[in-house]
């Protein structure tokens, strides 16, 4: 019980994720108050999402699992995996852009926006900001910070300090994941802009980097490649840790990352791929692709439907055919 209870740490992290959230809150509470109530509803069921990706954001370095990272390559996979994929996914699917718009009061936003979307001197700005959103620039990033950190040069010389674990590589890992993932998951204000053609191949090229890391990690050395022995030191000579002795064998924990980083690339990756499919069968009239080919028709709503067969009733007696008009059942 003590691996879950003892080593807690970086309360800061923890309230600075607590006032993001209270932050969400009042703009959310601000955006629902002028909406009607089947959209705040909706829009309250998404933001737990939000909260939730938050939750995890925290979680991943507040609780022992920080502590444990450092010691145990495997454990650092399943913290690289929360703060690189299931946080940021889930705090995208929150759609959180606009609650935290209206969380700043009325006037000030209005003058905020009009200059950074009006004012000429923010025009660097916004290309910048089109830059980082764009789905060429965000998933090329997130393939990089994946691979520069596993590379062992760069690795072992941060994972020495544990505020340049926290501060530069967890953040990238955060950071990128949410520019990957507004590129996939529709996000109030923002909608993905890559087709569904274009998003199944980056997510099977990202896949794929994931994998061809794993495959290296697992059978291509025979000898450890991270060293955990300078981040141990430094855990160790912080208040209340005391870092254990490694009882695991150091190849055996390289595979066994390598495997949960190969596993997890497979769990994220299919589900979003099926959407991208789902949505590659949907042409821009939001009606079936399939039905489309197959009949040469789009499917009709029950209105269109009705209007179709009040219309070919009026033609139909208009030309004397009254026994073959269709009748109610």
């Amino acid at each position: 019980m003590s691996y879950f209870t003892a080593n807690w740490g970086y309360p800061w992290i923890g309230v600075a994720v607590l006032i993001i959230g209270a932050i969400h809150e009042r703009g959310l509470r601000s955006l629902n108050r002028r909406s009607l109530r089947d959209h705040a509803r909706r829009r309250r069921r998404r933001m737990w999402l939000t909260y939730a990706g938050l939750a995890v954001l925290a979680l991943s370095v507040v609780s022992p699992l920080q502590y444990w990272a450092m010691q145990y390559f495997w454990i650092h996979m399943l913290q690289h995996v929360s703060i690189m994929l299931a946080a940021p996914a889930l705090y995208v699917a929150g759609a959180p852009v606009l609650p935290l718009v209206h969380s700043v009061p009325v006037r000030l936003r209005r003058r905020l926006l009009r200059r950074m979307f009006l004012g000429p001197g923010w025009h660097p700005v916004r290309k910048v900001g089109a830059i980082l959103m764009s789905p060429v620039f965000a998933v090329v990033f997130f393939n990089v910070v994946m691979v520069v950190w596993m590379i062992p040069g760069i690795f072992n010389p941060i994972m020495a300090s544990t505020d340049l674990h926290i501060g530069v590589m967890l953040s990238t890992f955060f950071l990128s994941g949410l520019l990957f993932w507004f590129q996939f998951i529709p996000s109030a204000p923002f909608r993905p802009t890559l087709s569904p053609f274009g998003q199944a191949g980056a997510l099977l090229a990202t896949n794929l980097i994931m994998t061809v890391i794993a495959i290296i990690l697992s059978f291509f050395t025979s000898v450890p490649l991270y060293n955990f022995g300078a981040a141990m030191l430094g855990m160790g000579s912080m208040p209340g840790m005391s870092m254990p002795v490694i009882t695991l064998n150091r190849v055996a924990d390289q595979q066994i990352g390598a495997a949960i980083l190969w596993v997890c690339g497979d769990f994220w990756c299919f589900p979003a791929l099926f959407m991208a499919f789902r949505r590659s069968l949907v042409d821009d009239n939001r009606s079936d692709f399939l039905s489309t080919i197959l009949r040469r028709q789009q499917n009709m709503s029950v209105e269109e439907f009705q209007r179709a067969r009040d219309e070919r009733v009026a033609s139909l007696k208009s030309s004397g055919e009254s026994g073959n008009v269709p009748r109610d059942e």
